[in-house]
């Protein structure tokens, strides 16, 4: 079986970070999911989803979303036809490794794609290789090579369609 690559719509990235922002400005984590649809060893992603409310906690160095988000995120997944195939979400100053609670309390699912933007996106991000890009493969999170981002993300000439949801705590 090949690698799994990922499409990501060309705009996907800069609205992300548009999306994490304000929280950053507090001097907090933020947070931008992305919904996709798998195409065998490819996965075009679609949808950019803003999650808001209070079942979206942010802090400076953690965020969580609570069991009734995620279940209103499951739904509006399954509403959409798509999966919960990634993220992206910010640090403070140059860390783009995921943290061990991101490790250990993110979503473990195999070749789950969860990217991590610097300076709790205070700057804007030109290249998805500003970011650490970690995929979650056989049982652990592993960060790509920048080689592997290269040959494993593409940016494609396609806009991504984004959906705010409500999040209850």
């Amino acid at each position: 079986m090949a690698q799994k690559t990922w499409d990501l719509p060309r705009d996907l990235i800069a609205q992300s970070v548009n999306v994490m922002r304000p929280y950053g400005a507090i001097g907090h984590e933020g947070l931008a999911l992305w919904f996709g649809d798998d195409h065998g060893d490819t996965v075009q992603i679609t949808h950019l989803i803003v999650p808001h409310g209070p079942g979206l906690v942010t802090h400076p160095y953690h965020l969580s979303l609570s069991l009734r988000a995620i279940a209103r995120l499951t739904g509006l997944s399954g509403r959409l036809e798509r999966y919960w195939a990634g993220q992206i979400h910010s640090h403070p100053g140059r860390e783009v490794r995921l943290s061990d609670l991101d490790k250990t309390m993110g979503v473990q699912v195999q070749d789950y794609l969860s990217m991590v933007c610097p300076h709790y996106a205070q700057y804007p991000v030109e290249d998805v290789r500003q970011c650490g890009v970690h995929i979650y493969d056989h049982g652990a999170y592993r960060q790509f090579a920048p080689s592997e981002v290269v040959s494993r993300i593409r940016v494609i000439n396609r806009a991504v369609e984004v959906v705010t949801v409500e999040v209850p705590a």
